[in-house]
């Protein structure tokens, strides 16, 4: 089918879904002909990119990346890093039965795909007139609490190491997901490591994991040092990580620790401000409050009734900034323009 959604919040399977369709549908050599990116893009530009037609022979993939368009929650999350840029005054105009039709015209050999980091919200109107003419793939991310066993991400941990030529011991298993709150591509990499390290033996064992990968609670550490603004302690903690592995396990730990951190503050504040405009009530109580955002982004009360006490000190506003510009220096590491020391030093100390 030409048109494909991928929507959740499991953002790590999500991108490879994404680099799959890419490799599998796009001919290598028309690649840079029939290959377009568009990062959340209004409406009009999403029928024009619709229309468009494959250069000589294969297909044509037009990603709309970072989509938000089939959630309620388009301010609470990605889409509120950059303060919901403003779209093309021209979207307003634009019906959902016009969308619908656009989708169902896309040529045979031009897929369109969505790639939406957030959960599908089917009761929408433009989430209802895509579904008519697309496929809807989820990846939604599994709930991992500690000391309770999960047998999906369980099993996914298995796969991962298969993928990789590799078996994996059942303590090791649990070890990752502990140490890595479930990220799944912290665990992946993980994974990859211990696998080349030990070759040509094919099984990893816990020891393996536990020397080669540090435990994710160093991470926190380092977060918790950040948010109390120690910075000798930060710097110590970071170096510590740092001779133990390189720069972008820790930039992807704290990318989502802060993701985290920022619906739970922008949930907390918006809750605030209703009761007090309610009850003439400042804040409400943390346990009180720390219950309400659970329910709300269905996480256990007490694990974010700790969250709000770390981040009392700091507002949305400042996670959301500290956000953008951890994507900022993770750009200038990849580019090589800055080390990866120098840039989570920046980032710890400002």
């Amino acid at each position: 089918m030409p048109v494909i959604i991928l929507a959740g919040d499991e953002e790590f399977e999500l991108s490879r879904r994404v680099s799959q369709l890419k490799s599998t549908l796009i001919s290598e050599s028309w690649l840079s002909m029939n290959f377009v990116r568009l990062t959340n893009p209004g409406l009009p530009t999403i029928i024009e990119a619709a229309a468009s037609l494959p250069f000589g022979e294969g297909n044509r993939l037009v990603l709309i990346d970072r989509c938000d368009l089939f959630t309620k929650r388009r301010t609470k999350d990605g889409a509120m890093l950059a303060k919901a840029s403003a779209k093309s005054s021209k979207e307003s105009d634009v019906s959902p039965e016009a969308f619908a039709s656009a989708l169902a015209g896309v040529y045979e050999r031009t897929y369109l795909v969505f790639a939406c980091p957030y959960n599908f919200d089917s009761t929408l109107r433009l989430s209802k007139a895509a579904a008519k003419s697309a496929e809807l793939e989820q990846f939604q991310k599994e709930k991992h609490f500690p000391g309770s066993k999960n047998p999906k991400l369980e099993t996914w941990c298995r796969k991962e190491a298969k993928r990789f030529g590799a078996t994996l011991d059942d303590d090791a298993i649990d070890y990752l997901l502990e140490g890595a709150e479930a990220d799944l591509r912290q665990i992946s990499s993980e994974i990859q490591k211990a696998a080349v390290a030990i070759l040509p033996e094919t099984h990893i064992s816990l020891k393996t994991i536990v020397e080669l990968s540090p435990h994710h609670s160093h991470v926190f550490a380092l977060a918790d040092y950040w948010l109390n603004n120690q910075k000798v302690e930060s710097l110590l903690s970071l170096s510590e990580l740092l001779k133990q592995q390189n720069a972008m396990p820790v930039i992807a730990a704290l990318q989502t620790m802060l993701s985290k951190w920022i619906k739970i503050k922008v949930l907390a504040e918006d809750m605030n401000e209703s009761s007090s405009l309610a009850v003439g009530r400042k804040e409400l109580p943390i346990p009180e409050l720390a219950k309400r955002v659970a329910f709300e982004l269905k996480l256990m009360p007490f694990s974010v009734e700790r969250d709000l006490k770390r981040l009392n000190r700091h507002s949305s506003e400042t996670l959301i900034g500290k956000r953008l510009e951890l994507e900022r220096l993770e750009f200038l590491i990849k580019s090589g323009q800055v080390p990866d020391k120098h840039a989570l030093e920046l980032f710890v100390l400002h």
